[in-house]
């Protein structure tokens, strides 16, 4: 290398601060360098400028002198590590270089404001080129240790001095082809003299045996250097990393901003600026990119690499290994050979977010760029690397991890060796969040359809927007069309469903079930919402349902509704009719049936004012059965008086109703139109009372809370008035605090009682919670009942039956629930049920129940004997059952068996029930599953069914998102 300077005229002496100087030619005082000067009789040139007080940027070239260029000379000097030839005998003195250790800085230097002249006494009659090397306005000048390689030794210091130089051994060598020049254009300066990219050592010197050289990248080994001056300023973490004083895992750790690329190996040679190579336990690291390898060429100026042996790429939490990588750092492109990848995304199950791990192989693993993969001869599981009992093998996969989606081609599902399930094509979400594309299809084998076979196909229209579409074929019956679609607004959603079945080939029909809700906030005030359900027949989902909840449907409400919110009172319009399943009675039709509820609580002296106003017009496909519009009113006043030791609220309305009927053939010759009004008077009163108390050893909070509850209403015979929508309520404590005996408006019940209960509460004092409660209850009459039903018989007794009830967790892992009703009349027990269940740890749980009610005018009797169970038979299997017993009508109401699988990454499931629909019939059905943790279910879902009819089912493990479509069936 060379560089050139050139000399000007009138330029002031260079201002060279001593403490750059080696210690053999560094002046001892001030004075000593003037008296050398007056020895030599050197004039000295008087200075003009002044010495800067910071060093120029280490990235910036020097400042260009304001004179142009008159001469140049070029006087040849030892390059670094070598000895130096004679010089001319018209050559100048060498210039002092300045040693590799840091410097201090110049104000530290002693006289640093003093010129000072390097003397050459071998070179008499020649200008010494301290003197006629001047600048103005030059700072002192700060050298970088890194760029001085090779510091001269002992016997290079020899040669020098021979020829006339100093004969120190801390003398560095002189600078080869050395020009002086004035007005220098801008340094450029070759990145090799800059320096190593960051490169981690993988012993720090302190590691190292005494006298051994620290090795640097491209062969330029510095002699150790055991004199050396301590550095004067403190060293960054990137120096003490090239130093090796830290290991290139703890700078990225101390610097995860950092976007250096950092190479750490064995073994360092190369180029900086054109190629690199580490061997031996090869590292190279970028943020978001760590790679490993037995070797690794890397080539800065294409930001390319090629790695090989024991190669593991790390991106994000992505980790590819394999035996050869050739990759494009920047850009993220690359080829990976024979690779094995581990692959961690988040899924999105329901509301919750977790982690799952994906592995698998593949021939050729292609990075398309930091986001897309594109693979060859792959597979993919979530087993462990060790036992992967299921995988699925495809002949090209792509993955998008920005759009997170998956594609793949001549796919198949292998299980335990076999494959059980081949698709030319995959389409599959990473993250479990909706995407277009075949879901997995589910299959199963019920007594009234035969083989039940369902191919969904998902279409994720827009963010906000979906449908489903599928085929189900179904044995016996024929091809069904399953449509559903969905959609979200800002101020409105809904879902539409369309099942159609033609020409079902045992009903010799067409069959269809049709199902649309919409809910809609038209403003702040208004809004509404539809309801719309019908089927072809009352059978149909006796006939094609495959869930309880369905096959036991016996109305199919289809309704309209809308509702407008007022400052303290609200109207709800609406209009209703039901259909009718499975050989129920026709019920009544409301079209329409508007409703106004107001609210008002600050009254003077406390009073608060509330009102209903109903007005109903009822239908009915029935000659026989009256119709009509009824219109009620009931204005309410009351006072509540409450404070921290009671409350009390008392409440007078008057009960206002109208009827205008059509009178059926059942009842002709009844009144059309008639009317009455009943005032009503009731008083509420209660408190509370708490301690500390002691349950199972456990402190609680325990309270004590009486009630009393009085009512008073008029009586009126309303024997002649129809009934449209009454009945008799349940006795129990939600209802024994209520005014009236009878649900709906058409009955008014005379009433002169009062109701008397207290609950005792056990309450976690650290976090609120109730663990267990004790009711009692009881109502007295203080005149018989005249008001009934039609069929009703009037009671005559002054004591109703007494209520009693008990729940909670009464027992570590226990739970009771138990109520009984107990006529004390006729000193019988009316009704009763309990409930216990055992769950000492998760997916391990025993419930039974025994219910049973007497019976009645209008009521059958119930002895129902109800037990379920999930319960570990080892670490892996699981054993399912529920037994429900209607001892009354000896028969089963639903029986279910069934065994569970963990397998780790897959579960399965086998499951049989069998179901009641009505005295004649039953359903039976046969689940089988096959479920792929988090990727796929393959047969037919028997969740749903398991979590209803076993109260406390636990899932073994942690499942895929609920399917999005044939839920229903």
């Amino acid at each position: 290398m060379s560089c050139t300077a050139q000399a000007a005229d009138a330029m002031p002496s260079l201002k060279v601060d001593p403490g750059l100087l080696p210690p053999s030619q560094r002046p001892a005082k001030q004075a000593d360098a003037k008296q050398s000067d007056a020895k030599q009789g050197a004039a000295k040139p008087a200075a003009t400028g002044k010495t800067a007080e910071h060093a120029p940027d280490q990235n910036q070239g020097p400042a260009a002198a304001q004179s142009a260029p008159q001469t140049a000379e070029t006087f040849p000097v030892a390059a670094p590590g070598e000895t130096p030839a004679a010089a001319p005998a018209a050559a100048p003195a060498a210039v002092a270089a300045p040693q590799p250790a840091r410097t201090a800085p110049a104000a530290a230097a002693p006289a640093a404001a003093a010129p000072v002249r390097v003397p050459d006494e071998s070179r008499a009659g020649r200008t010494p080129i301290a003197d006629s090397m001047t600048a103005r306005n030059m700072p002192p000048l700060k050298v970088d240790r890194s760029l001085v390689r090779n510091p001269p030794s002992r016997a290079a210091g020899a040669a020098v001095a021979a020829q006339g130089g100093p004969a120190s051994v801390d003398e560095p060598p002189a600078y080869r082809n050395v020009t002086t020049a004035r007005n220098m254009p801008p340094l450029k300066v070759d990145r090799a003299l800059l320096g190593t990219p960051p490169v981690a050592r993988r012993r720090s010197p302190s590691e190292l045996p005494a006298g051994a050289a620290v090795t640097q990248l491209a062969g330029n080994a510095p002699a150790a250097d055991t004199g050396a001056l301590p550095p004067a300023v403190p060293e960054d973490d990137e120096s003490r990393m090239l130093r090796g004083a830290i290991t290139l895992s703890e700078y990225v750790e101390k610097h995860p901003e950092s976007r250096a690329t950092l190479i750490a190996a064995d073994q360092l040679d190369g180029t900086t600026d054109e190629i690199m190579r580490a061997v031996g336990a090869a590292e190279l690291r970028r943020p978001g990119t760590s790679l490993t390898a037995d070797a690794i060429t890397y080539a800065p100026p294409t930001d390319e690499l090629q790695a090989d042996g024991n190669v593991r790429l790390v991106r994000g939490e992505d980790v590819v290994e394999g035996p050869s990588l050739r990759y494009r750092l920047e850009r993220g492109e690359g080829v990976f050979e024979k690779p094995r990848y581990t692959i961690r995304r988040n899924l999105q199950t329901g509301e919750n977010l977790r982690t799952t791990t994906g592995r698998g192989e593949a021939e050729q693993m292609e990075f398309l760029s930091d986001s897309r993969v594109r693979m060859d001869k792959a597979t993919y599981s979530t087993c462990s690397p060790d036992s992967p009992d299921w995988y699925a093998q495809v002949d090209t996969l792509n993955l998008d991890f920005d759009s997170e989606v998956g594609e793949g081609r001549n796919g198949k599902i292998v299980f335990k060796g076999v494959p059980v399930l081949y698709s030319p094509w995959l389409d599959f979400s990473l993250n479990n969040r909706r995407k277009s594309g075949f879901l997995t299809p589910t299959f199963g084998v019920t007594n009234r359809t035969g083989i039940d076979f369902l191919m969904p196909y998902y279409w994720n229209i827009a963010p906000n927007m979906d449908a489903t579409v599928a085929l189900r074929f179904l044995g016996t019956r024929g091809l069904m069309l399953s449509n559903e679609f969905r959609y979200l607004q800002e101020d409105y959603a809904g879902k539409l469903r369309l099942d159609y079945l033609p020409n079902d080939s045992i009903a010799n029909r067409n069959r269809y079930a049709f199902s649309f809700q919409h809910e809609h906030q038209l403003n702040e005030r208004l809004s509404g919402t539809l309801n719309i359900n019908s089927v072809s027949d009352r059978d149909y989902y006796t006939d094609l349902g495959s869930r309880l909840a369905i096959t036991s449907l016996s109305y199919l409400p289809r309704e309209g509704t809308l509702s407008y919110n007022g400052d303290w009172w609200r109207v709800n319009a609406k209009a209703t009719e039901y259909q009718a399943l499975a050989n129920r009675p026709e019920i009544y039709r409301q079209m329409p049936s508007v409703t106004f509820n107001a609210l008002k609580s600050d009254l003077p002296g406390g009073l608060v004012f509330s009102t209903m106003a109903n007005y109903t017009d009822f239908a009915i496909d029935d000659v026989r059965r009256d119709q009509g519009r009824r219109a009620v009113l009931y204005p309410q006043l009351s006072l509540p008086m409450r404070n921290p030791y009671f409350f009390v609220t008392p409440k007078f309305g008057v009960h206002l109703t109208n009827y205008q009927i059509d009178r059926g053939t059942n009842n002709a010759g009844q009144p059309t139109s008639l009317s009455r009004s009943i005032p009503i008077f009731s008083l509420d009163a209660g408190t509370v009372f708490e301690r500390d108390s002691d349950l199972f050893g456990q402190g609680y909070i325990q309270t004590f809370e009486p009630r009393m509850y009085y009512v008073l209403s008029s009586y009126k015979n309303q024997n002649r008035f129809p009934v449209f929508d009454s009945a008799l309520a349940d006795f129990n404590f939600a209802q024994i605090f209520s005014e009236n005996v009878y649900v709906g408006q058409d009955r008014i019940a005379d009433s002169n009682q009062v109701t008397a209960a207290a609950i005792s509460r056990f309450i976690d004092p650290q976090t609120g919670a109730e663990r267990a409660r004790l009711a009692l209850g009881q109502r007295f009459y203080f005149a018989d009942q005249n008001v009934v039903l039609p069929g009703g018989t009037p009671r005559t007794g002054n004591i109703a039956s007494t209520l009693a009830a008990v729940s909670g967790e009464l027992m570590d892992k226990t739970w009771i629930d138990a109520a009984v009703q107990y006529n004390t009349d006729l000193s019988q027990t009316e009704r009763y049920s309990i409930t216990a269940r055992w769950n000492p740890r998760e997916a391990q749980v025993f419930n039974t129940s025994y219910r049973f009610r007497r019976e009645g005018v209008t009521t059958a009797e119930v002895r129902d004997l109800d037990l379920s169970a999930q319960w570990p038979l080892t670490n892996r299997w699981y054993a399912l059952a529920r037994h429900n017993y209607s001892i009354a009508d000896r028969r089963l109401v639903e029986g279910l068996a069934g065994f569970e699988y963990n397998g780790g990454c897959w579960v399965g499931r086998f499951v049989f029930q069998r179901i009641a629909t009505n005295v004649q019939r039953t359903r039976t059905a046969l689940f089988f599953q096959l479920e792929l943790n988090d990727f796929s279910r393959i047969g037919s879902n028997p969740l749903d069914a398991l979590k209803r009819s076993i109260p406390g089912y636990g899932q073994i493990n942690q499942s895929t998102a609920d399917p999005i479509f044939g839920g229903d069936y």
